[in-house]
Formats: structure tokens, sequence, C-alpha cells
């Protein structure tokens, strides 16, 4: 289908029909895995220009089966362009190298992915000179106070990982737009249908493809999507020279295959999650539960507006103290031990339901794709082993 005839239709349509073109050579209407290094040219001329033409020259610069994926994901997100990575982490590092300059400001949100706090820290920081601090995203204050002369990027998740916090996305976006600085958010945790960052104001949104768009824990993959102009300039120099953190073309192909049921697959690990929390904040060996579309939690009107009341696949929870004469470490690991369906993994957005323990003792379950009475079932036994 033309770009133009996909205007105005409903995401789940987007998501089959949006980037996709019947094979021009063999009308094979499955997208073709392009699996191959370099491309061949008849004359010295068509290969160097063929560049401008269709940046097909050597697959770490690019690949009909990755652009037709960065097609679907831009139309995913209502942006301009994308550039697929080969990972969440090359997304944010090629994105990063990219629009940052030795002294430069980075404001980031306290609450981030562990190895991007690493990245900033030990590379953006020491080895690159950025000016690195960080701020409370959840509080509109804490980040106005914390902008610098020099503050070029604002960058958050939302909700954020593993603490499940939200950031108001149209407030930060205002402030970034008043100091002139860039504004980036990871959305992994919240794909569409559940929100959509640029619509909110962001400048720049970043997926690790890896989690629900994929949503078949068979591939890694990351993307940066917005404006055409930053993300040409990410696409070149930043990620093939930068990084090198190209996305292969079966990975490509393997993650627009899952992306055809991400509207109903999203909502279905929603509609889990919220179960498994109700459950859980229900139950008596429960001190917290920590679930955006609970009403108990602090920003559920938040999440109600910019998440469309949905609270994402990610649930997490405290136990109570002293169950059994056990340490929290001791009642932690014995819980997950006891659990039949669930898989003892880290990791989201996958069909099978995932739990770990977190270094703060809390657990984190990714509830997936199975019959949410039979979660609750498998729950249910594993808290009585608790206490036999």
């Amino acid at each position: 289908m033309s770009k133009e005839s996909l205007e105005g239709l409903a995401l789940d349509t987007l998501m089959v029909h949006g980037g996709h073109h019947p094979d021009p050579t063999t009308r094979a209407l499955a997208m073709p895995i392009y699996q191959t290094a370099t491309y061949g040219f008849d004359t010295v001329d068509d290969m160097n220009s063929s560049w401008d033409r269709t940046g097909l020259v050597y697959t770490r610069e690019g690949s009909p089966t990755v652009y037709a994926l960065e097609e679907k994901l831009a139309l995913l997100e209502g942006g301009e362009a994308a550039l697929c990575t080969g990972s969440g982490m090359g997304a944010i590092c090629s994105t990063l190298l990219s629009v940052l300059k030795r002294g430069d400001h980075l404001l980031c949100s306290e609450e981030v992915f562990s190895h991007m706090g690493v990245f900033v820290r030990e590379f953006l920081e020491q080895k690159m000179g950025v000016d690195v601090s960080c701020a409370n995203f959840r509080d509109v204050e804490s980040v106005m106070q914390n902008i610098r002369a020099n503050t070029a990027v604002l960058y958050t998740e939302t909700p954020s990982n593993p603490s499940l916090g939200l950031v108001n996305i149209r407030e930060v976006a205002r402030i970034a737009k008043d100091n002139d600085c860039l504004f980036i958010v990871d959305s992994t945790f919240a794909p569409p249908p559940i929100q959509r960052a640029l619509d909110e104001g962001a400048d720049l949104v970043i997926h690790s493809l890896t989690k629900y768009i994929n949503g078949h824990g068979d591939t890694l993959g990351g993307v940066v999507i917005g404006p055409k102009a930053i993300i040409e300039n990410i696409h070149f120099p930043g990620m093939p020279c930068f990084t090198g953190a190209c996305l292969s073309p079966f990975n490509a192909w393997l993650i627009m295959r899952g992306m055809m049921t991400l509207d109903m697959r999203v909502r279905k690990h929603c509609e889990n999650a919220l179960a498994v929390a109700q459950f859980l904040e229900a139950h008596p060996l429960v001190d917290l539960v920590n679930y955006p579309a609970l009403p108990s939690h602090p920003q559920h009107e938040l999440c109600q507006r910019q998440m469309h009341g949905m609270g994402g696949g990610i649930v997490s929870f405290w136990l109570k103290k002293n169950i059994g004469g056990m340490t929290p470490e001791e009642a932690n690991k014995k819980l997950l031990d006891a659990t039949r369906l669930m898989t003892i993994a880290t990791s989201l957005g996958e069909g099978c339901t995932l739990i770990q323990i977190e270094h703060s003792g809390m657990i984190r379950i990714a509830v997936g794709l199975e019959n949410k009475e039979d979660l609750l079932r498998d729950l249910t036994q594993a808290f009585d082993a608790l206490t036999r």
C-alpha cells in the first residue's frame, strides 16, 4: 500500500499494511529477507551514486528488509522517520553519541535502565566529557531546577525500569522546548497502543524492539523514531560509524512478523497484568504492589490519560517480612521456585510470563499471554507453598 492510502487507518491495520510492499521482482507477498552483506553494481558510477539513490551499498548502512521495518515503526509512533539498530542499547548509544558533544549537559532521569546508567557515567561523562546529572523526572520542579545553560538533552523512561514510575511527557516536553533542549523518551515498557510519546511532545522516542514490539522473545533489536533531519544524522554517521550497531535483515523480518499482532498482544498483556496486580494487592502475604493501572498507584491519574488506562505488562511487588521465620531473600526465592507456569528469567514482552527478583528485593513479573485464570492459580499455589 502507498503511504497516502494508510492515512486515517487504525493501529492494528497499520501494523499489517504499513511498510508492506510485494517484492518488485517476484511479486512475493511476504517481505523477503535480503540476507546479503554487500550490493553489486554494473558500473563505477552506479556504485558511487547508490548511496544517494537507495542507501544500499553495504548492509551496515541499510537493507530493504530493515527499511521496510523502519517505515512500519515510523507509522507506529507517528514519526517522520525511524532508524533500527541491533539492540535497544544500540539505539540509545547511537542516538546520544550523535546528538551530544563535549561540554554539553545531559539531564537524565534518576530511574533508567542499569546499562543506560553505565553508558552515560562511564563513557559519556568520564571519556567523552559530557556533563551528566540526574533529576526526579516524576517531579517537574526537579527537572526545571536541574536545567543548566549548557543542557542539550533531557532523557527519561516512562514507565521506568523497574520501578514503574511515570513521567508526564507533556509537561517535560514544555520545559525542553522552553530551554531549547532535545527531549528523548524510552517508551519500551509502553508501546502503542498504550502511549505515543511523540504525540505527547517528545522529540525522539526509543524502543527496545526485543520486548513487546517483537513480542516473541526470539531476537534483539532497537529503534529511535522522530524528525527526519535528526534521524538522518543518527543514521549517518551515528549508527554505522560511531557504534556499528546495525540490525540484521533476518532480525528485522522477525520483528516485522511480530508487529502484525502488536495491538492485540499488548492489550492482552495489560488485561492479564491488571488481573495479577489485583490478585497480589488482595493477598495477605503481599506488602505492596506497584502497577500504574491500580487506583492505589500514586500516578494512577496520569496512567489514565497518558497511557489510556493501560498499565502495561509489568507488575512489581514486595512480600511482607518474617513470613514463616524466613528472611526476605529466602521468602522471595521460595516463592519463585514454587511457580510452575512462570519462568524465572529476565526480559519482558514475550508470550510466556517471566518472573525475577530485582536487586532491591522487589519481585517483578513480566506478565505474558497465558489464560489469566491459569496465572492466578499458579500464583495461588506458589503463595501456599510459602506457608508450608
